[in-house]
């Protein structure tokens, strides 16, 4: 039994192993390496977050132009004919599973003059010829999440929100703040007001 014994000590020290100090070495590289790969996600969803909401604004100022210099001839006829004059181009955004979707949709104005989603989706041929990726329009990273406040400060986030213009470049539908954030922390990192009058700003 002695003679065992003496063989397993001669063995461990034989093939020896790590020192404390050599662990502790390995043990802080482990944990550079993930604060670092930490680090290097947050700052990819961050900037994922400002690409968005670049891609936002970039959005509304073709969605705007549209809105004040063409109609919308829907039946691509090259004539804005009456029954197409109470249409007007809008901004839709949209989820499908965990991505975002910057769509220019077509919105109706109703006999009161109120506007909503004209509910026309990417199959449609007009929505399809105004948008890429066949009509889905642009996708935005999966690492966003949008929020939307109205004008009074209330959350009223959705997984679909609809912008509209009218000719006179006024925002009649849509307008209020919408918060761009990382999905993973829900940090804020980007607020685009939309006005009234149109305008928009981000910071």
């Amino acid at each position: 039994m002695v003679k065992i014994k003496e063989r397993i000590k001669k063995s461990l020290r034989d093939n020896g192993g790590f020192s404390l100090t050599e662990l502790i070495i390995v043990i802080a590289m482990i944990l550079i390496m993930t604060v670092a790969s930490f680090i290097s996600l947050t700052i990819m969803h961050s900037a994922k977050a400002k690409e968005a909401a670049s891609s936002f604004e970039n959005s509304l100022a073709e969605t705007i132009s549209l809105s004040k210099n063409n109609g919308v001839d829907k039946n691509q006829n090259n004539v804005i004919d009456s029954d197409e004059e109470k249409y007007s181009i809008g901004l839709k955004i949209y989820k499908i599973g965990q991505k975002y979707y910057l769509q220019k949709c077509i919105c109706e104005k109703s006999p009161t003059g109120k506007y909503s989603d004209s509910g026309l989706d990417a199959t449609d041929p007009y929505v399809k010829s105004i948008n890429e990726a066949s009509g889905k329009g642009v996708c935005l990273s999966s690492y966003v999440d949008i929020k939307f406040y109205d004008l009074d400060g209330n959350d009223a986030s959705a997984d679909t929100y609809v912008i509209a213009f009218n000719r006179k470049g006024e925002c009649v539908l849509g307008y209020g703040k919408y918060e761009f954030r990382k999905k993973t922390s829900g940090d804020k990192i980007v607020t685009v007001s939309v006005n009234k009058n149109g305008s928009y700003i981000s910071r």
